[in-house]
């Protein structure tokens, strides 16, 4: 039998999940790891699900339910039950009604999930059925317009949704248009109502957002910068890049911290974490340098830790958090996971 201390210390270890890229042909679906929550170390890399391209993943607050989004032309996003051994077992899959689906969320009902599709652009929401499977859309939106950049936004190109801590509405960046498409949500029906958008810097193209109680963080990846909204009304867009920083890079996530006095970005390419602190401006405090292309990251459900997931590295690193100032410190080695894209940690 195991010692009493050492089962102890593997019953309080957390799962990640890992989101990669099949397509580079490194990786071969959804893999999941084991977090040390007191150490922030990481260990045993394992494949959970042979799957294409799971590039992102949202995991219910609180049934044994993860969804992940197949970033191909014909989009799909597949519902799976979580196993006890970790493993995932797919249960349905439907379409995206779009091509190149980028981001998937569950509403804070626990009853609806929301894609964005990158490549078509437009926005879908399924019902959670009572078996864990995904209903048809029930909700679909096409968005029309372009922007500024001939290359990148000569149409439609929605990155991310996200629904506001009262469910009530769905935000929608879309990086082709340089708007943030805001819509009324009806946790009833599924349905979705057009509202005025958040109109961010032309060219800049807004990728992820941060919500907070007030103020709304959008990540512009063309633009490495972030554009801060309270109201509707922008107040400030600031730069993420490093002092003097001139060659090509593209931001990529934005995660806020739990008391909203800290706010984290990546830049791929200057491959750094970008560390704000949060007043009634964004001061950057920090530029830490990580791993080749850092794509997702994600805090520890304590705020002690931060992972990020570096795809042209195919790494993952752990970072202790500064307490008081929320500044970064590598910690333990990094784990080898092929083109990690999304990190998410399941409940416990």
């Amino acid at each position: 039998m195991l010692p009493l201390l050492l089962l102890a210390s593997i019953a309080a270890d957390s799962t990640v999940y890992i989101g990669t890229r099949t397509r580079e042909g490194r990786s071969q679906g959804i893999y999941s790891m084991r977090f040390d929550p007191s150490s922030g170390s990481l260990r045993d890399v394992q494949l959970a699900a042979e799957t294409v391209d799971p590039s992102f993943l949202a995991i219910h607050p609180s049934r044994k339910l993860l969804f992940a989004v197949v970033a191909s032309a014909e989009g799909m996003v597949r519902s799976f039950e979580i196993e006890p051994s970790g493993k995932l077992r797919l249960l349905n899959e439907v379409t995206t009604k779009g091509a190149g689906p980028a981001h998937v969320q569950i509403d804070r009902s626990g009853k609806w999930v929301a894609i964005a599709n990158y490549t078509s652009g437009s926005t879908a929401v399924y019902r959670i059925e009572a078996n864990g499977n995904l209903s048809q859309p029930v909700s679909f939106v096409q968005h029309e317009g372009k922007s500024i950049d001939p290359s990148r936004q000569a149409g439609p190109h929605a990155h991310s949704v996200n629904f506001s801590s009262d469910n009530k509405l769905l935000y929608v960046a879309d990086l082709g248009l340089d708007e943030v498409k805001v819509y009324a949500f009806n946790a009833e029906s599924g349905s979705l109502t057009p509202q005025p958008s958040l109109m961010t810097p032309k060219g800049g193209g807004p990728r992820h957002l941060a919500l907070g109680k007030k103020r709304i963080y959008v990540l512009n990846e063309m633009g490495s910068s972030i554009s801060v909204f309270e109201a509707g009304k922008l107040l400030e867009t600031v730069s993420m890049l490093p002092a003097g920083f001139k060659a090509s890079t593209t931001a990529a996530e934005l995660v806020i911290n739990a008391k909203e006095n800290v706010l984290y970005a990546s830049n791929r390419g200057a491959d750094t974490i970008a560390v704000f602190r949060i007043g009634k401006t964004l001061t950057k405090i920090a530029d830490v340098p990580v791993g080749k292309v850092p794509r997702g990251f994600v805090l520890s459900p304590d705020g002690r830790f931060l992972l990020v997931a570096s795809q042209n590295e195919d790494t993952i690193q752990s970072y202790r958090v500064d307490p008081k100032s929320g500044n970064l410190t590598r910690v333990g080695d990094p784990v080898k996971a092929g083109s990690p894209i999304c990190l998410r940690f399941a409940p416990q």
